[in-house]
């Protein structure tokens, strides 16, 4: 889907903001074409768990062309959820998808099949599409082999180009979660190798990575992800500011304001923020026995309205069972301070995990008065 024009199109009033404060970089886009390519030796130097990040001229953006501000979506399943509900209702208010359909091996094998229904409707309303490519569930397990392998790693990065040449997506986002500290070179190194060989065929490298708040090298879940120079490397860097309180810890808010002006601060230090992509929850957690819950707007909704308490708090405490239940959900108010912090640091715009479990009036919000 290479999108080598695109006509203007009015930002919403709620954006608007974004636009104004972000630094854009007006470098044309660089267009090629062809059938999917073997990795180029030359880009793949000495790799593994001894290898030093490679330089960061091999996978500097090789351009830009994105809109600012760039609103995107996480997209999960086919065409058959609430997410294409919201997509078909709202899709002249969002960029772009990122849709949740490709998971790498160890071997660095990508197993998955994208909806052909969703990115037809994708391309039909001018949407960019980045191709998630994820290993959120057993991370180091697979991670760790993946990135201290060269051969696993060049067949992970000609299977992205495939991916990119056969379906037409823009790029990749790589959403490597769990990845171990000692790996952290390796990773980066990985990034900058993929995005030397995707920039060469004019797709973007984007990444999905934790919210962080200083530098923690040996920190065994953010020590992996080298800010400074993945944000060298890749045209965008997704912050997934959420899971401040998460499924198996205590109970306690997804993303309180105060934690993401410090993650959103971190960023902007580390990062330029014309790459940074604020990540903003649009699901709550229901603590009780055992891990919490996930819940989408709708659920939180009715919880609230089950239990008497009103469904516009951002927390409920209720028993069932004999348990005592403690519920967080966000709500407008939190999506609207999200997106505040994301304009004050001149962040290049959001990104919302993900379409179909929002407060829908997130989008009255984002289309303005």
């Amino acid at each position: 889907m290479r999108h080598r024009s695109r006509r203007p199109e009015p930002w919403p009033a709620a954006l608007l903001i974004l636009a104004a404060a972000a630094v854009v970089v007006l470098v044309a886009r660089l267009i090629a074409g062809g059938t999917a390519r073997q990795v180029d030796a030359m880009l793949l130097p000495q790799h593994g768990a001894q290898a030093t990040a490679a330089p960061v001229e091999t996978g500097a953006p090789h351009g830009d062309g994105l809109p600012t501000p760039i609103v995107l979506g996480y997209y999960e399943g086919g065409a058959n959820g609430a997410g294409y509900e919201d997509l078909r209702a709202d899709a002249h208010l969002l960029s772009g998808i990122v849709p949740d359909w490709y998971t790498i091996w160890a071997d660095g094998s990508i197993t998955g099949q994208p909806d052909e229904r969703v990115l037809d409707y994708a391309r039909s309303h001018n949407l960019w599409v980045f191709a998630l490519v994820q290993q959120n569930q057993l991370g180091g397990q697979v991670l760790g082999p993946l990135l201290e392998s060269p051969v696993a790693s060049r067949r992970a990065m000609e299977g992205m180009l495939a991916l990119c040449e056969e379906e037409g997506y823009d790029g990749v986002n790589l959403d490597f979660e769990g990845v171990p500290p000692r790996d952290r070179a390796a990773y980066t190194s990985f990034v900058g190798q993929l995005s030397a060989l995707l920039h060469r065929y004019g797709y973007y490298v984007t990444l999905s990575v934790p919210a962080e708040t200083a530098d923690e090298p040996g920190n065994s879940w953010t020590g992996a992800y080298d800010y400074k120079a993945l944000g060298r490397a890749a045209d965008l860097v997704m912050i997934m500011a959420y899971d401040q309180h998460y499924a198996g810890g205590t109970p306690g808010p997804i993303a309180a304001s105060s934690w993401v002006q410090q993650v959103a601060s971190f960023a902007a230090q580390t990062i330029p923020s014309a790459r940074v992509v604020l990540g903003i929850p649009l699901y709550g957690y229901d603590w009780g026995s055992g891990t919490a819950a996930g819940l989408s707007y709708a659920a939180f909704r009715q919880l609230a309205l089950e239990h008497g308490q009103s469904p516009s708090a951002q927390d409920l405490v209720y028993w069932q069972d004999g348990v005592e239940h403690v519920a967080y959900y966000e709500g407008l108010q939190g999506f609207e301070g999200q997106v505040e912090v994301a304009s004050g640091y001149a962040l290049r715009g959001i990104v919302l995990w993900r379409l179909g479990l929002e407060d829908p009036s997130i989008w009255s919000y984002l289309s303005g008065p």
